[in-house]
């Protein structure tokens, strides 16, 4: 290890990287993690390589070693690639095996050996919503659900729950975790981690990058790195700002954040403009309302899975119009 290094032991790095240190060591690291840049990158660049990695339990130790080694000398763990997509099968759960590139970095680097000595190609699996029935959850195997919104997807390592219950989301999902106090259940989205050890909450992510946990029960933990987190409890939410890297916390204002999940929808001097897009998102369609001189109502009003036939016509009582399909959109028209 270079000797910017030496003053943390590589042990400790992994128990930090795997969740597994104790106070103590939790403070030690962060100090060294603080006291320098190299420090902080030389520390992303390992874990990004553990979580592109499958140790077999007889030999953690030596590829431990090989991943610290070559981090060490300068080399870069390239991001996750995927495969390109190919159409779904019949079956919910797609199993694609993640490629490593190992040419490329072979070119880069410049040296003669392979990329499996660092990164060991697992298997991973991926779950799309879009595979699942409405509101229908995916089971995992620690006995954890997940309900996942339109095309919203999670990937996970084929021995999920053996030493470790991680996963990768995409889009948003539901999550009711079932208690591990050994073995927390952690979530990465849009350069975000999600800590928890049993609890239920809803994630959302957006290919902007912004990120929001709401939390139904349990407590959170959500950072974006080791110095910046909080932790969320009932009715809290969490926001990732990716503009300027930091998590705010807030209480839930938004009444309507798990509508994907229950169909159920409250809506108290809402503004038109927001209850279209909610409303919208639900039942895949466009909403607009043709405001006479630009003015927007509000609504104030309650659906509770009702078929989209009957919304139309509540909206149209509340806001005395008549409405006009144009393919998926919706248009609202002032009653003259």
């Amino acid at each position: 290890m270079k000797n910017k290094q030496k003053n943390i032991e590589e042990v400790l790095l992994l128990k930090v990287i795997e969740r597994r240190e104790n106070d103590a060591e939790k403070a030690l690291f962060e100090e060294w993690y603080e006291s320098s840049e190299k420090n902080a990158e030389f520390f992303n660049q390992l874990k990004k390589a553990y979580q592109l990695s499958s140790f077999d339990s007889y030999s953690v130790a030596a590829n431990w070693k090989q991943v610290v080694d070559k981090v060490g000398i300068g080399y870069t763990v390239p991001n996750f690639i995927e495969l390109p997509k190919t159409k779904a099968s019949g079956n919910k759960l797609v199993m694609r095996r993640l490629m490593r590139v190992a040419a490329i970095i072979i070119f880069v680097i410049g040296i003669g050996f392979l990329l499996k000595d660092i990164v060991f190609a697992p298997e991973q699996l991926i779950v799309s919503g879009s595979e699942l029935k409405n509101n229908e959850p995916y089971p995992m195997v620690d006995g954890s659900l997940v309900y996942l919104h339109g095309n919203s997807e999670i990937r996970f390592l084929d021995d999920f729950g053996e030493k470790s219950r991680w996963v990768v989301l995409k889009g948003e999902a539901f999550f009711e975790i079932r208690k591990n106090e050994e073995l927390p259940f952690v979530i990465e989205t849009n350069h975000t981690t999600i800590k928890v050890l049993g609890t239920s909450f809803n994630v959302f992510s957006d290919t902007l990058g912004q990120v929001k946990v709401s939390v139904i029960s349990g407590v959170v933990e959500f950072f974006a790195d080791i110095r910046n987190s909080i932790k969320l409890s009932v009715g809290q939410q969490g926001t990732y700002l990716p503009k300027t890297g930091n998590i705010e916390k807030t209480v839930v204002r938004d009444q309507n954040f798990l509508s994907w999940k229950t169909g159920i929808f409250n809506f108290k001097e809402t503004p038109i403009k927001e209850a279209f897009v909610t409303l919208g998102q639900f039942y895949n369609k466009v909403l607009l309302f043709e405001a006479p001189k630009g003015k927007m109502p509000a609504i104030t009003t309650t659906f509770d899975n009702q078929p989209l036939k009957v919304v139309l016509e509540e909206l149209n009582l509340l806001l005395n119009t008549k409405n006009e399909f144009k393919n998926e959109t919706i248009i609202f028209k002032p009653v003259d």
